[in-house]
């Protein structure tokens, strides 16, 4: 059966300690967002190549395009040239953001320090939860195209890809709310880790976590940056035109709560 090869980056921090009025810098993200970039193994290496163009154009005849592409060094003018060059690159990208101020947010649950005082083992619960939405969105895909998944993560301190295995085999097993596995068996080939440096893919897939948190993160001035999301839009994953929950899943709202409740949000009618 053929492959998808999907790398995945995340944005936002795991913390809980958010500053009441959400001003940039000052405490702990609002949002905490794992997304995955999705291509087919045969397009991988052609797709890899547009970002050493894509470097070459920000830093021409500069040593500096030999680094790995990061967003969150990028200004604006190098943001808006990296999305614009990426829209017409083959592939397909999710996310999954968890909103850690919502109403309904239980940091009990996801709150590692508090988590750890019953489950010692349990060292990254928000980003296993949310690693969890974003797989069954992914394995959905993969049944409805007729391929597995071969899954790259990108390399962090906290990841054993030993037990994120563990955890993808007990989604498999383990009935979810509606008495079948919260994902489908055998469509996860492979998992594993990579360094940003050595992946130009996962660079990429940076570049999109990073569209989204500005979309969503507020900066000091309490306000958001949809501009480069929306040029990514097209590329996102929907399900008969549906997006919402398919290609982007908020957690533990959805696009109208999140719109009802925060005015910079308004940008979510538009895609």
């Amino acid at each position: 059966m053929p492959a998808w090869n999907v790398y995945i980056d995340e944005s936002g921090d795991e913390g809980f300690k958010i500053s009441p009025h959400f001003i940039a810098g000052q405490g702990s993200s609002r949002w905490f967002i794992v997304a995955a970039v999705v291509i087919a193994a045969e397009d991988d290496q052609r797709v890899a190549s547009a970002v050493n163009r894509i470097k070459s154009r920000l830093w021409p005849g500069i040593v500096q395009h030999r680094k790995p592409l990061h967003w969150r060094e990028l200004k604006h003018d190098q943001k808006s040239l990296v999305v614009g060059e990426l829209l017409n690159e083959q592939f397909l990208w999710l996310a999954a953001a968890f909103e850690k101020c919502h109403p309904k947010t239980d940091a009990s649950r996801f709150d590692s320090r508090l988590v750890r005082q019953r489950r010692p083992d349990l060292k990254t619960p928000l980003y296993n939860y949310v690693v969890r939405l974003l797989s069954e969105r992914l394995t959905k895909y993969a049944r409805e195209t007729g391929r597995t998944l071969d899954v790259i993560f990108e390399n962090r301190s906290t990841l054993s890809m030993a037990e994120m295995g563990s955890y993808l085999n007990l989604l498999e097993t383990y009935p979810g709310p509606y008495g079948t596995p919260t994902i489908p068996p055998g469509l996860i080939q492979g998992v594993r880790a990579e360094a940003k440096a050595n992946s130009k893919m996962l660079q990429i897939v940076d570049v999109c976590a990073g569209a989204l948190n500005n979309a969503l993160e507020p900066n000091r001035y309490g306000e958001v940056d949809d501009s480069y999301l929306k040029v990514l839009a097209p590329k996102l994953r929907r399900y008969n035109g549906q997006l919402w929950g398919y290609g982007l899943k908020l957690f533990p709202g959805n696009y109208q709560d999140c719109m009802t409740r925060i005015s910079q949000y308004r940008w979510m009618a538009d895609l």
